[in-house]
């Protein structure tokens, strides 16, 4: 009688420690994605706790966009090379835009929160907004050099910094008032 696979080669053994490597470590994946779903907490991190800023802020923002929306003439359409009177132009209603952009976070950063936590998530939203504030400076002196460059954002954390204000504004786990968003109206320049 013959012994099937007694030409076989030995199997090597498997080892037991990677047996429960394997184990510990799918066992860690199935605790995070269960804490994930069921334990962990709803709030965002830009995410503020008394609501009454929410409520404060949206008419604010709101009124701040429709003066800035007032601004903008497109009637001569995109205009791909602009004279130096044209990116003058520009600059002034930019500048006039980024007025608008400074009062109103200068009022929506007044409006008070009742607990400390919320105080340093609003500190964090105005510095961040400010860099906006001062990239669109620096885009509008650029103009007004006559050097017609793209506007560009100051990184943070790996992106633009309008990602950041955007989380804390209208992020899925923000504070739920996109008409304080950074408006985006100043792309498209591109040098002839």
């Amino acid at each position: 009688m013959t012994v099937p696979f007694a030409d076989a080669p030995d199997r090597p053994r498997t080892r037991t420690w990677v047996k429960l490597l394997l184990i510990a470590l799918c066992a860690l994946m199935a605790t995070m994605w269960i804490y994930y779903f069921f334990f962990a907490s709803d709030e965002g991190v830009y995410q503020l706790q008394d609501e009454s800023w929410r409520v404060a802020a949206q008419p604010i923002c709101a009124a701040a966009s429709a003066e800035r929306e007032a601004l903008i003439d497109t009637s001569g359409g995109y205009i791909t090379n602009p004279t130096n009177e044209q990116m003058v132009q520009r600059a002034d209603i930019v500048d006039r835009a980024t007025d608008i952009l400074e009062q109103m976070i200068a009022d929506i950063a007044a409006i008070p929160v009742d607990n400390d936590d919320d105080v340093t998530r609003l500190e964090f939203f105005e510095e961040n907004y400010r860099l906006v504030i001062a990239d669109r400076r620096r885009y509008t002196a650029s103009l007004r050099e006559f050097d017609l460059v793209p506007y560009t954002e100051t990184v943070v954390g790996g992106g633009p910094v309008s990602n950041v204000v955007l989380d804390f504004t209208a992020g899925v786990k923000g504070n739920n008032v996109p008409e304080c968003s950074p408006p985006g109206e100043l792309g498209g320049d591109v040098q002839a």
